[in-house]
């Protein structure tokens, strides 16, 4: 259900503090001083397979959902509702099943059940659901810190955070998915959880005949789309050298303040929070994303 984000293998502190710009202040504190970390203080993972959430705290309630648009495209729109609510015209409807290590903010306790938000990417923020203790069990995030390093980067994921200067604890992050390719957002650390706004962002992809960032515009009906080309030379590489994203290390300050600019315009909208999960075994899913305003 949730986005299991693909800040996996990431380093935050061995990649970042070089965008100073001989500034001290940082501004992203004019656009982002209302993001707070959410007042979550307790999660359960799910421990079984196949796991239904249900809408009330009993199994004869009905079940979570998930609505696929009918269309024959990798690019469906996606919807969660409930068994007792009509999905709409042209969506196809299936349960929507959980498997081990999903992780979700966990509201109360009522009988045999966990009250869990229902804040994945295809939810609305305010909706809750019920999930068996059977099939869960309560897990504590540890903060994330500048100083924390999970492992390190890798051809398809990379965060970067700023300890200080003119973007202190600001991150970047870059991601590459099959079907949306690569995009790079803008968010800041906060209260030990990496808030990412999700309006902050531009996509990008690479361009080995360009030998300096390029930023492309297009007319829609909100205003300008943007979308940067980046060189060869500040191409992430591992160590099999098969690498899909920007490395965001190699970013200059005069590079970082060009993004920043484009990217942080509008208050903020949906915001996605990370957090993670030390003891989930899988360690890529030690990482969850949960989406709140």
């Amino acid at each position: 259900m949730f986005v299991c984000c693909a800040v996996l293998m990431l380093a935050l502190a061995s990649c970042g503090g070089n965008a100073n710009g001989g500034n001290t202040e940082a501004p992203q504190e004019e656009v982002m001083k209302d993001v707070k970390a959410p007042a979550w203080e307790k999660f359960v993972v799910v421990t079984e397979e196949d796991v239904t959430i249900y809408k009330a705290a009993e199994e004869s309630s009905v079940k979570r959902m998930r609505c696929y648009e009918d269309v024959e495209s990798d690019m469906v729109d996606i919807i969660d509702n409930w068994s007792d609510e009509k999905g709409p015209e042209g969506y196809l409807q299936e349960s929507l099943l959980l498997y081990p290590d999903e992780v979700f903010p966990c509201l109360g306790e009522e009988g045999d059940f966990y009250k869990v938000a229902l804040c994945g990417l295809y939810d609305n923020d305010d909706e809750v659901g019920y999930i068996a203790k059977s099939a869960a069990q309560e897990i504590k995030p540890e903060p994330i810190t500048d100083a924390m390093v999970f492992n390190k980067n890798c051809s398809w994921a990379h965060l970067r955070y700023f300890p200080d200067g003119k973007y202190k604890n600001m991150v970047m992050r870059t991601k590459f998915d099959e079907l949306e390719g690569e995009r790079i957002s803008i968010g800041k650390l906060v209260d030990g959880v990496v808030a990412l706004p999700v309006n902050y962002y531009i996509d990008c992809y690479d361009n080995t005949e360009i030998d300096s960032l390029q930023f492309d515009t297009e007319e829609f009906v909100n205003g300008e789309f943007y979308l940067m080309q980046y060189p060869a030379s500040l191409k992430y590489h591992d160590e099999v050298d098969c690498s899909m994203i920007i490395d965001l290390a190699k970013l200059s300050d005069e590079q970082v303040d060009k993004i920043y600019g484009i990217v942080v315009k509008d208050k903020p909208a949906y915001v996605e929070y990370l957090y993670f999960f030390p003891t989930i075994e899988a360690e890529y899913d030690r990482f969850q994303s949960f989406y709140a305003k």
